[in-house]
Formats: structure tokens, sequence, C-alpha cells
């Protein structure tokens, strides 16, 4: 409503560069921390599983924060075009750094099942940045979205700080996460910016942008299905596994997430257009085949989350990280290796393509373990 579609893309460019630094840290010690925490019942314990993952978080995520800034200050055109300030790139970058501190508290959450403050905080996000992006000066208004990402890092003084130092069973529990989150914390959002960036130069920035809000509308139901996996099925998972019932378990998750998920995929398929037109402009089309193949692979991406949540609670830290390069870093290649014969309809199928591959990896994995 503000920009238009370039102002979509660019949006999406510096949110992605916000998660490459944040995601090292939750995508990996933060999902190590909820396992660990579903696993114990002694709230102490779970407290020193905190502190330590706050500090193996903060630490990992810094270098990747610093050599974001510097890559976005001295690519920032390549990055987003010239309409992104190098600025707002190393502020980008910092964000994600102390997102890192609510992220993990989340993390705290989700394993302890304290669905009422996860919730809470997810209001209290989603409100900072729905404010900024309303209220906040035109000239101004990307940088203020940044700066909501970072704000809700003031829930840590909210969270209780009574247990002793960690021992060094509970740090060597934790880093066994630190590899994965270092893979797909970096290599999936910088795949999605060079994937931008190649449907950009091959095409414009009006038509990444048009990618960007069908990827947008489809994560209403891929954020609901992640949700439903997180929330309600990785401390399942994590409890089932040292019993030998993780199978039935994900059968379970399957059948709750899928045919759902599904059945919205369709509704939305039937109604993308006048959606797309509704929250963005009428200069937001897309073909029926563009967006079938885009909500399609968006399906396929939730069925290949099933088994990489049972990935995660069986602690299969190097096959978690194998796998995702099975995932976007392959959508992005796929991407690159199209060149010329870029369409919308075209990285549709590769989007689709890519999450079979992905899925099938681990459900063979996961089959390993």
């Amino acid at each position: 409503m503000r920009g238009g579609a370039e102002f979509v893309a660019l949006w999406a460019q510096l949110s992605s560069l916000i998660e490459m630094v944040a995601a090292v840290a939750s995508s990996g010690v933060g999902a190590g921390l909820s396992v660990l925490v579903a696993q114990t019942r002694l709230p102490e314990r779970q407290q020193l599983f905190l502190r330590r993952a706050l500090y193996l978080g903060l630490v990992i995520s810094a270098p990747v924060g610093v050599a974001a800034a510097i890559a976005g200050w001295s690519f920032s055109e390549i990055l987003g075009g010239a309409a992104l300030s190098p600025q707002s790139a190393v502020l980008a970058a910092l964000a994600g750094w102390i997102a890192v501190i609510h992220g993990l508290v989340n993390a705290l959450w989700l394993g302890q099942q304290r669905r009422d403050l996860m919730l809470a905080l997810a209001l209290v996000c989603a409100a900072l940045g729905l404010a900024a992006a309303a209220f906040a000066p035109h000239a101004v208004v990307m940088e203020l979205i940044i700066v909501a990402q970072a704000a809700p890092a003031a829930v840590l003084l909210f969270v209780p700080h009574r247990a002793a130092a960690p021992g060094r069973a509970d740090d060597r529990a934790l880093r066994r996460y630190v590899l994965p989150g270092l893979v797909i914390g970096i290599l999936s959002p910088a795949s999605m910016i060079v994937a931008r960036s190649l449907v950009a130069d091959a095409l414009s920035w009006h038509e990444s942008g048009v990618l960007q809000a069908l990827w947008r509308i489809s994560d209403w139901i891929c954020g609901f299905a992640s949700g439903v996996l997180s929330v309600l099925y990785l401390p399942r998972f994590a409890a089932a596994h040292p019993q030998g019932r993780l199978a039935p378990v994900l059968r379970e998750s399957a059948r709750t997430v899928l045919v759902p998920s599904a059945l919205l995929f369709l509704l939305l398929f039937a109604f993308y257009s006048p959606v797309l037109e509704a929250l963005y402009d009428a200069s937001f089309q897309a073909s029926p085949l563009a967006a079938g193949l885009i909500f399609a692979g968006s399906l396929a991406r939730i069925a290949a989350w099933i088994p990489l949540f049972g990935l995660y609670a069986a602690s299969r830290t190097r096959a978690i990280a194998v796998g995702e390069l099975l995932s976007l870093p392959l959508f992005a290649a796929l991407v690159f290796a199209a060149g010329d014969r870029l369409t919308l309809e075209v990285v549709g199928a590769l989007w689709l393509a890519t999450y079979l591959a992905y899925g099938a990896f681990n459900l063979w994995a996961l089959r390993k373990a």
C-alpha cells in the first residue's frame, strides 16, 4: 500500500538479511533448546539451558551479523536495487543479532509448552511491525520496521534467571545443534536473497515483488502448519523418540497438518487474484499456473517439515545440515541455471521440484535414524 511491488521485494530482501543472522541461533541452538527443555521438568535446569543457549546463540551469530553488515554495505545495489541504502542493510544485520534473544526465549517457552506466553510475544512482534509499517514517515518506514524486529528482545527482562552457571554437559548438549543452525540460518535466507535478485535481473523488481507476494500469502498456511508442528508436535516428538514411539506421532502429525493445509491451498488458489489485489494493488498479477505451482510447492514444503522435525527430535543434526542443501540452496541454484528462460511459471515449477526433493531426503534420513 505504501510503495508497490518494488517496495515489497525490497522489504523481503532486508527481512531475509535479518533472518540470516537470527536464524543461525534459532534454527540450531533454539531448536535444541526446545528439545532439551521438553525432556526435563526441572525449572532450574531449563534456565541453565536458556543461559547457555543465549551465550552460544549470540556468539555464533555475531560474526554472521558482521559479515552480513559488510556485504550489505558493499553490495546494497545488487541486494535490493538503487532504492536500498547501505545503512538499512547494516541496521538489518544488527536487528537480526538482537532478535536472537527473543527467538531463544520463545524456544524456551516452546519446550515448556507455555503457549500463552508464546502467543503474547507473537502479538507484540506483529503489533510493532504493523505499527511501524502503517504510521512511520515514508522516508524512514523501512528503518523503523527493522527496529521493530529487534525491540521484542526486551522480553528477556521478564524471564527468571535464578539458576547457577551451566555445566559442561549442558554446553555439549546444545553444541550439537550449532552445525544445523549455521547451515540453515545462513543458506536459507541467503538463498532467498539470491533467488529474488535473480528474478529481478531476469524479469524485474516488480515481478520479484509479485513472486514475494505469492510466497507471503502462502505463508499464511505454511506459518500455521509450522506453528502446529513446532508448538504442538515438536515437544511430543522429543518425548516420544527416547521411548521408540516416534513413528506413530509422525503419522498423526501428517494427518493433522497435511489434509487441512491442502484444502486451504485449494481455497487460496480459487481466490488468489482478488486477495493479491486487496492486499496490494491491481498491478500484482500472476497467471493461474504460476500461482498453482507456488502453492503446490508450498504444500510440499509443509510435508517436508514433518520428517525434518522428527530429525530434530532424534538429534540427527548432520542429516539436517546435509538436507538443507536440497532446500532453498537447491532452489536458488535451479533459478540461476534457468537464466534467461526464467518466468514466474518456471520459478513455480522449480519451487515444487525443490521441496519434493527435500521431503524425499528428510524421509529417507529419518528412516535411517
